[in-house]
């Protein structure tokens, strides 16, 4: 037993190594493909065991640890045991149900999802899809991240009405209504007006990956909701720019900061630098500039993140820690002095190029932490209309080869998409009421 134990144990460690990794700024695809095969190697092994193998990977998960609740599912996966799979589904609802720690029941529900989406077969949608009838607020928030991740229409009904009720993770059960192609928006609708700032902004992004324009209107109305910033700067128009500064110069100005470098307009960037001064806001309004010149300026911090590992993961969208993106705004006023010319206002950038969809394509195979780069895949899909089942954490294989389908498709002339203009779904973004951006911006300083 011990030899499956070993197996068992260095899976476990790889898949908490790649865990932070995604999180980090410094890890490269290749260097979690490079995890990722080792991960396949161990279960190779541990499937060659069979019965005996999964045995032991019974006996030994163990909540506080979700690594074995991952090795467990993704082995039962392999060996086509979906009914050994319903064994630690069980688990999850009652530990989940009964903790008190929510970070805690989160990174297993997420474990659990990983080895689902990660490792079981195809012709499995059926099984998921029966499993999600009668699922438990934990589970069938697990079941929604593999139903979403691998696209199964097939258990489009009943995500849905599991979206109508109690659930743990709403934000990731609308998003996986999102990622079902022909999907009745009904619920992300709805959604949009919750009180919970987290569920409405999944909602509204959810909603306009679906092509619901008219969610712009409404988040356009509601300025005084800072979480409305970030879905108005992924599918917006070109005069959403000067309410997104306004924004940004409000009381609660971070996501609005955010927002403005996703938008990717050069004329953002005095706001982002003025709001730089405010120590606050330095790092989100830092990170803006990036989004739009892909300077970083910054010596890079070789210490480990600790910032990153204490948080989860899709909230640490302030830590800059490895990025070495620079706070300091004497060194962006320089810079922009010396480059900023080079953008040209009035055109969405990304990373110091016009934006378009071969550039962000590029941006989304780059070393860019996990919550950044599933911000950027769902303005892809808002931008452009592509329907697609990438996620920025599926194994590196599979994220590679869904880029290049989608990037070869790009290549057909019928797809004229234009560099530095606002698209969404597609075509081309209403320009709106004109927009003085001179008196809504301020001069950098030289």
């Amino acid at each position: 037993m011990e030899p499956y134990r070993e197996h068992l144990r260095l899976v476990g460690e790889l898949y908490d190594l790649r865990q932070r990794w995604l999180c980090g700024w410094e890890t490269t695809l290749d260097d979690l493909a490079e995890v990722e095969a080792r991960v396949d190697g161990h279960l190779q092994a541990l499937g060659r065991g069979g019965e005996a193998a999964l045995g032991v990977a019974l006996m030994d998960t163990a909540p506080e640890e979700p690594w074995t609740f991952y090795v467990l599912v993704a082995l039962a996966c392999r060996l086509h045991r979906f009914a050994i799979v319903r064994v630690p589904l069980l688990e999850v609802e009652v530990w989940c149900e009964e903790s008190t720690d929510e970070r805690a029941a989160a990174s297993l529900r997420q474990a659990v999802a990983d080895g689902l989406v990660h490792h079981l077969a195809s012709d499995a949608a059926d099984l998921v899809a029966e499993a999600l009838r009668d699922a438990g607020p934990h589970v069938a928030s697990v079941l929604a991240m593999c139903v979403g991740a691998r696209g199964w229409v097939v258990a489009a009904d009943e995500l849905r009405e599991v979206a109508g009720r109690e659930c743990a993770d709403r934000p990731a059960v609308l998003r996986a209504l999102a990622q079902l192609p022909g999907t009745v928006p009904g619920a992300m609708l709805a959604s949009v007006r919750c009180g919970d700032p987290d569920v409405a902004r999944a909602a509204a992004v959810a909603a306009l990956r679906c092509g619901e324009a008219s969610v712009l209107d409404r988040l356009a109305r509601r300025k005084c909701a800072p979480w409305t910033a970030l879905p108005v700067a992924m599918g917006g128009g070109p005069a959403m720019g000067a309410w997104l500064m306004e924004a940004a110069r409000g009381e609660e100005p971070a996501q609005a900061l955010l927002g403005l470098g996703v938008f990717g307009d050069p004329r953002g960037l005095a706001v982002l630098v003025e709001q730089l001064r405010t120590e606050a806001h330095a790092e989100v309004a830092a990170l803006g500039l990036f989004l739009i010149t892909g300077a970083r300026l910054g010596l890079k911090d070789d210490a480990e993140g600790e910032g990153i590992e204490e948080r989860a993961c899709d909230r640490a969208w302030t830590a800059l820690e490895g990025s070495g993106i620079s706070t300091e705004p004497v060194v962006w006023e320089r810079w922009l002095a010396e480059h900023g010319q080079r953008l040209r206002p009035g055109q969405r950038h990304r990373l110091g190029r016009l934006a378009g969809p071969h550039t962000d394509l590029d941006v989304l195979s780059m070393a860019l932490p996990l919550w950044l780069r599933r911000c950027l895949a769902d303005e892809f899909v808002i931008r452009y209309g592509v329907q697609w089942s990438y996620e920025p954490d599926l194994p590196v294989v599979q994220q590679r080869e869904i880029i290049e389908q989608v990037r070869s498709r790009l290549d057909d002339p019928c797809l004229r998409f234009v560099e530095g203009e606002w698209y969404f779904q597609g075509r081309l973004a209403p320009v709106g009421e004109s927009v003085e951006w001179k008196d809504a911006g301020r001069r950098v300083k030289s």
